[in-house]
């Protein structure tokens, strides 16, 4: 029997067992009716149209294939070994051999590296306008010139702009755009790897340094402060046992010596200390250059004696703006310089210079050792076994904090010749 009769069947055969009613038992029959199948060609056709309607593209497929082969090749060129200048124009070469664009370069930050044809070709002034903008600004602009459109893209990494990009092509259509942007994304972190690597270096060289000026440092001061202690001892034993008026006199300057000597040392390195820490600060007030220099001999009278000075001042040497505390300490180092590694005679000359004031220490000795004169002003720096080192450096900070300068130069007869350099300006009014 047929499924549907048999179906049929069973449902006459329940609606008469149950005695129901026509319209219940016609809802049963109706139930158990086979339903149509659906015609599948509108479903097919609609996917046939969905299929000829959205054909695939292979010039978009071989154009993103082409600017990830860029980019790619941008990636490889700037992770080489050489010269950051060199691995952007390798990028950017890379760029212009896509056609992409027709022109491109980089600034950083004033100065310009052009790509383009012929090679080595100058920046042109809507491109270095466009970028210079996008590094000032920190975004991005465009500018139309001569039928091109030049778009400048900032090199911003890890927050910060590291300078500019440009581009110059007909137009920018987005995908082109975004090409360009990514290629400057790349140019970015390159710049940014190359001033992490900077920083490295030169923070080691700073360790480095650091940790050669604690080494002078210490052997410095251990010679420095144990050779007058040494000696103050050695006096101290004799004055125990010797009797003689003129043999303890000569004794006794010979502590008072060694102790104006540790005191020179320690002086030095409190001062210096202040100055590094940026807690000493000159006091400015209106000087006379004799007054300056008389109080400078004054204070240098322990290790002058016997010492022939000439002193060489103007008359009408103007007033000058000094801290006289700190030209003080200035003079009594150059004149502690000259005395210990030069020889006499020493002069002290003063003079007008056009808009400043100088006044220079020189000596007659043989001058500054060749080796150390590129660091004299540097701290610990001296030829080995004479000396710590800080002088001369004390004496630059400190005219640098008076807003002077302190310079080097050969004396006339051959010697060291050290010269503070003190700016002039109009000297106050006297009213009456």
């Amino acid at each position: 029997m047929p499924t549907a009769a048999r179906h049929l069947d069973d449902g006459r055969r329940d609606v008469n067992e149950s005695s129901t009613s026509a319209a219940q038992r016609q809802q049963i029959v109706n139930d158990h009716r086979p339903r149509p199948r659906r015609d599948p060609t509108p479903v097919v056709a609609y996917h046939r149209a969905m299929r000829t309607t959205t054909p695939p593209d292979p010039s978009a497929a071989s154009g993103r294939t082409r600017r990830l082969e860029l980019l790619l090749g941008v990636i490889e060129a700037l992770e080489s070994e050489d010269a950051l200048g060199q691995r952007m124009e390798g990028a950017l070469r890379l760029t212009l051999s896509t056609g992409l664009v027709g022109s491109c370069g980089v600034v950083i930050p004033a100065t310009a590296r052009s790509v383009g044809v012929p090679m080595g070709h100058p920046v042109p002034e809507a491109a270095q306008r466009a970028a210079e903008r996008a590094a000032r600004e920190g975004t991005e602009n465009r500018e139309r010139t001569g039928g091109s459109e030049i778009i400048g893209i900032p090199l911003r990494a890890e927050g910060r702009v590291e300078g500019a990009a440009w581009f110059a092509a007909p137009s920018f259509p987005a995908a082109e755009a975004a090409l360009a942007r990514d290629v400057a994304d790349r140019l970015a972190r390159a710049v940014a790897g190359e001033r992490h690597r900077r920083e490295q270096v030169e923070q080691a060289r700073e360790l480095r340094r650091s940790d050669a000026l604690k080494t002078a440092l210490l052997r410095g001061v251990t010679h420095e402060l144990r050779t007058p202690l040494a000696g103050i001892a050695n006096a101290a034993d004799a004055l125990m046992v010797i009797d003689d008026p003129h043999e303890r006199a000569e004794i006794l300057r010979a502590v008072i010596g060694e102790t104006q000597r540790l005191e020179r040392v320690v002086s030095n390195l409190l001062d210096l200390s202040r100055v590094e820490g940026g807690v000493l600060a000159a006091r400015m007030e209106w000087c006379v250059l004799e007054e300056l220099v008389g109080v400078g001999l004054q204070a240098s009278a322990g290790f002058l004696d016997g010492i022939d000075v000439g002193i060489d001042i103007p008359d009408d040497a103007p007033l000058v703006r000094a801290d006289p505390v700190l030209t003080e300490r200035i003079l009594v180092n150059l004149l502690h310089n000259a005395v210990r590694h030069g020889a006499p005679p020493v002069r002290i000359v003063g003079h007008r210079t056009g808009t400043s004031l100088e006044v220079a220490v020189e000596d007659a000795g043989p001058g500054v050792d060749p080796r150390v004169l590129p660091t004299v002003f540097e701290p610990f720096s001296h030829r080995e076994g004479v000396g710590l080192g800080l002088g001369l450096p004390l004496c630059l900070r400190l005219a640098e904090a008076q807003g002077g300068r302190l310079e080097h130069r050969t004396g006339t007869g051959g010697g060291a010749c050290f010269a503070l350099i003190l700016p002039l300006t109009p000297p106050p009014e006297v009213e009456g």
